[in-house]
């Protein structure tokens, strides 16, 4: 499903109020209609929507990147939230017409942009208590990728995380890698092979299969798998995971792997659509 880079056509308030009305008479024919509703084209920094009810006035506010978007997208964002507020099934159309139109590469280049102009980057430094991310990467650099990589920024996640050790922001060019792993029990190839792994989404970018977005295609992962210890490093990732992702009562005795080896009230709930 292609999408155009300019609008069909802009939207006035009188439409976007006629299809809020629409969806919530649809989704919940018996709900106390509210006492207004207010739409506005908020400038987030990625392509999100909320909706929320408080003291009888639903406030919807749609990423401006929306804003020259066709009806029907604009119609399947308005029917998720309003499907959510609702607690009702997201109708599936609804989310098909979504996910393609912010999956087409205008719309990813557009947030890639806007991501960058409003947003930022927390860069606490590629020096850790344990390892300099650095002279790693100028290394493998040299011996994989023959020193052509562009050089990003390399910086130390804030917090220790438990599954995700390690990711590429393209709209900042930055490499994170999980605090979790700067410990002098996580052994230099582990450090070296999360890192290659992000080298890689540098070197690859990102490709569209069928309208998807697609970062580990075919040709990523057998270079991957020419890593000089990728066996042991996915092994033992593998084991620091299992490791870390215990029960919440026992996260306190979660060690690493040796080397070796609501209610919500109805008046405040707010919801959100993702792609």
């Amino acid at each position: 499903m292609a999408y155009p880079a300019r609008p069909l056509h802009r939207l006035t308030d009188a439409d976007l109020q006629q299809i809020v009305t629409r969806w919530r008479e649809d989704l919940a024919p018996r709900a106390k209609p509210p006492h207004a509703v207010e739409i506005t084209f908020y400038p987030y920094v990625g392509i999100n929507n909320t909706i929320r009810l408080r003291d009888g006035v639903m406030q919807v506010r749609l990423s401006d990147m929306l804003a020259d978007a066709p009806l029907s997208v604009i119609d399947a964002v308005v029917g998720i939230l309003l499907a959510r507020l609702f607690r009702k099934p997201v109708p599936e159309q609804c989310t098909a017409v979504f996910r393609a139109y912010v999956r087409s590469r205008p719309v990813v280049r557009l947030a890639e942009q806007r991501r960058r102009e409003r947003g930022f980057k927390l860069i606490s430094g590629a020096r850790g208590r344990c390892y300099d991310l650095e002279p790693i990467f100028h290394r493998l650099n040299q011996q994989y990728f023959a020193g052509q990589l562009l050089r990003p920024a390399l910086t130390w996640s804030r917090r220790r995380t438990r599954r995700t050790f390690g990711h590429y922001d393209a709209a900042h060019h930055t490499i994170v890698i999980s605090q979790t792993l700067d410990d002098p029990q996580v052994p230099p190839m582990v450090v070296e092979y999360v890192l290659y792994h992000e080298m890689l989404h540098i070197k690859h970018g990102v490709t569209h299969v069928n309208g998807r977005r697609c970062v580990h295609t075919a040709a990523f992962q057998e270079e991957e798998r020419q890593f000089e210890h990728y066996e042991a490093a996915s092994r033992w990732l593998c084991a620091l995971s299992e490791s870390l992702c215990v029960p919440r009562r026992s996260c306190s005795q979660a060690k690493l792997p040796a080397s070796s080896t609501v209610r919500e009230k109805a008046s405040k709930r707010e919801y959100k659509s993702h792609p």
